[in-house]
């Protein structure tokens, strides 16, 4: 079975976690637990009390075939190297990683943006706050997720395209279903 965890620090953004979770979960049959820094409930922008199944430092997390880090200005002064090991070595070891919003800082103070197409909420956001992160050559300024290999990186503004994009990598059979998932969404914006 595929288990997902969820990242999530206080002040969690319900949306990007709303949109992701649920595909995975209820489309995809994937086993969703959630982390979060002291192993202690977090509650959302919205109020929502996420229950937590373990702490950013448990060992069991490496077992973990997805991880996300869904936004929360607390990723802004979150340092933590125990973690940032963990999602290197998730990377190496070729799980999927998404980061959406803040989680981006996270992610690019871990190393795991150098190289990689990605994106964020704005390219001089994610310089300044995380100054000291390698690869900002390949910054793409786009209103959609994007997908480098496993990793997957999104703006806050973009739940349905970082949820979608990591579905695709999660159930690749499904094919179009993706697509129409996110022309789903896209209705509410016509005209």
């Amino acid at each position: 079975m595929t288990v997902a965890v969820a990242f999530l620090q206080p002040g969690w953004a319900d949306w990007e976690a709303g949109q992701v979770l649920p595909a995975l979960r209820g489309y995809y049959g994937v086993q969703v637990e959630i982390a979060t820094p002291d192993g202690e409930p977090q509650t959302s922008m919205g109020g929502v009390l996420a229950a937590a199944d373990y702490k950013f430092s448990d060992p069991v997390l490496a077992d973990a075939d997805v991880l996300l880090l869904i936004g929360s200005d607390a990723w802004v002064e979150y340092r933590d190297e125990a973690l940032f090991s963990l999602l290197r070595q998730a990377q190496a070891d070729g799980k999927i990683i998404g980061a959406i919003c803040a989680g981006t800082v996270a992610a690019a103070r871990a190393g795991l943006l150098t190289g990689k197409a990605h994106t964020s909420n704005g390219a001089d956001w994610l310089a300044k706050t995380a100054p000291d992160y390698a690869g900002a050559d390949g910054y793409v300024d786009t209103a959609k997720a994007v997908t480098d290999g496993r990793l997957v990186t999104a703006a806050g503004t973009s739940p349905v395209t970082f949820s979608a994009a990591i579905c695709r990598l999660v159930a690749p059979e499904a094919g179009a279903a993706h697509d129409e998932y996110v022309a789903m969404f896209a209705k509410e914006l016509e005209g």
